[in-house]
């Protein structure tokens, strides 16, 4: 977790930051869907390898400021159009719905309460 920021002294707002790296999955069968949604049963079973994060690994950082107007999204170094896509809304939905209090991993102060972070 970090905490920049990125404005005149007179306009600053914090920019909280945080980044995760994850391992590749190659799916050897493919899942093909799912036997019942409600209750997350696939139709057929899966098998898949997970790569050791020094071979291959995806990056994400994830920033949240009220300096900022709008959700942005860049993938590989470019810019994409957020709205283009339900799915990537339905990620930003989902990630809003499950995320709760912004903590300092070192000392476990609140620095954005849940019910706070409309603004962000």
């Amino acid at each position: 977790l970090s905490r920049s920021t990125l404005e005149p002294p007179h306009m600053q707002q914090p920019v909280f930051s945080l980044t995760i790296s994850s391992p590749t999955n190659i799916a050897l069968i493919k899942y093909w869907g799912k036997r019942d949604a409600k209750i997350n049963l696939p139709i057929n079973s899966s098998v898949s390898v997970t790569l050791n994060q020094r071979d291959l690994r995806t990056v994400t950082t994830v920033s949240a400021s009220r300096s900022f107007s709008r959700d942005r999204l860049w993938l590989n170094g470019e810019e994409e159009d957020v709205n283009a896509s339900r799915r990537v809304l339905a990620v930003f939905r989902e990630v809003r719905a499950r995320a709760g209090d912004l903590r300092d991993p070192k000392t476990g102060q609140v620095l954005v309460r849940k019910d706070e972070r409309d603004g962000l």
